[in-house]
């Protein structure tokens, strides 16, 4: 399959790039790496005019895809903010806008996604206990209730909410919360939760990447009315994993991009023995693979938010792919990288670290390579079983 971006993409490309080289360079993020938030909202503000929160958020209500073919649209951002190591809420924002713009009822649409679509909020998605995407991983318990406050008052059937939620992406900045949750059963249950929500804590949890921040998220008897349930259960869920997945490989690509090229640069102007490193032909085959490896993260990525966008039936297994993929080719490319730097790539002062930092985080994020190859095996299974093929 010939993969193209078209022009009206390639624009919005050229836009992110030129605003994230003035307003959030790499450079940037290096006086606050140790500072207790490092999200920026004025920036965040500023990207939400050029669609980081609303291409999968309806025309209606603020938001609007540029091509009509919205995750793709976002794949083009989430490179770009990969490659300067953005901080930002992007894949959870656009997790909660498609789960609501796609499963939420009308009243939880009007009342959330235009705010989320201006970038004048953000939100995020709580999945599990340690982030791993299995029910048996969710450790929010949500009792039934005949008698639960509403938002803004009132009382009506509802829910309320005990356990744990960990690895939450900008948890500690996050005014909504989409909570994954077990009911009677195990039967699972999604729920909006605004953090005024009594009996709603969260505290940053320290991590590997240096470049984001974490939360764990503490629900203490927290009650929600049964109005800010978002139908669907598991299968919510299953779409949610599919679209952070993609947005996932995204930022992936952008970030081994700017690292490759940083690489090719360096070695073409150290010099040893008198000729350049990049000269020598063991260099040479190493960067040529590389150089397939990062070919191969980007075919798996976009293909996967064209198929997944677009609503194609091998959807399912291109998402598994990217997931399988991108994460652990990453992981090998910083590793090369910091190799291939030498002395100076084991530095403080050198960015390889937070690139490999970012890798190192994503390869587990939304499931490992491991956890993705089984689920893209149980697909073919499935599907060469019922064609009957061997």
């Amino acid at each position: 399959m010939d993969f193209g971006f078209n022009e009206e993409q390639d624009l919005l490309r050229e836009t992110s790039r030129r605003f994230l080289a003035e307003r959030q360079p790499v450079a940037s993020l290096r006086p606050r790496i140790e500072a207790p938030d490092i999200f920026d909202p004025e920036i965040w503000r500023h990207g939400a005019e050029l669609g980081w929160t609303a291409m999968l958020i309806p025309a209606e209500f603020g938001g609007g895809s540029l091509t009509g073919q919205p995750l793709v649209d976002l794949m083009v951002l989430a490179e770009e903010l990969g490659r300067v190591l953005n901080p930002g809420p992007f894949v959870g924002c656009n997790v909660v806008a498609d789960a609501l713009a796609r499963s939420g009822r009308d009243l939880q649409a009007k009342t959330y996604l235009p705010d989320l679509a201006a970038g004048a909020t953000t939100a995020a998605w709580c999945l599990s206990g340690d982030g791993a995407p299995v029910v048996s991983a969710v450790e929010v318990r949500a009792t039934a209730e005949s008698e639960v406050e509403a938002e803004g008052g009132g009382t009506g059937d509802g829910w309320r909410l005990d356990g744990v939620s960990r690895y939450v992406h900008e948890g500690s900045s996050a005014a909504l919360f989409l909570v994954v949750a077990l009911g009677e059963g195990d039967r699972v249950v999604n729920l909006l939760v605004p953090r005024t929500a009594a009996g709603l804590s969260s505290r940053t949890v320290t991590g590997l990447d240096l470049t984001r921040r974490f939360s764990e998220v503490t629900f203490d008897g927290v009650r929600v009315s049964a109005a800010n349930e978002v139908p669907g259960g598991w299968d919510v869920v299953e779409r949610c994993l599919a679209v952070a997945t993609v947005l996932q490989a995204g930022d992936s690509v952008g970030a081994a991009e700017v690292l490759f090229a940083a690489t090719v640069d360096y070695l073409q102007r150290r010099v040893q023995f008198g000729r350049t490193i990049a000269s020598y032909q063991a260099i040479k085959h190493r960067l040529a693979d590389l150089s397939m490896e990062l070919e191969g993260m980007r075919v798996a990525a976009e293909y996967a938010a064209l198929a997944l966008g677009d609503g194609f039936d091998d959807a399912p297994e291109a998402v598994a792919t990217a997931g399988a993929y991108v994460g652990d080719a990453f992981s090998h490319l910083c590793g090369e990288a910091l190799q291939l730097h030498g002395g100076i790539g084991f530095t403080w002062e050198h960015d390889v670290h937070l690139f490999s930092r970012r890798a190192k985080a994503n390869q587990v994020l939304f499931g490992d390579g491991s956890w993705h190859r089984e689920r893209l095996v149980r697909l073919v299974e499935a599907a060469t079983g019922a064609t009957g093929e061997a």
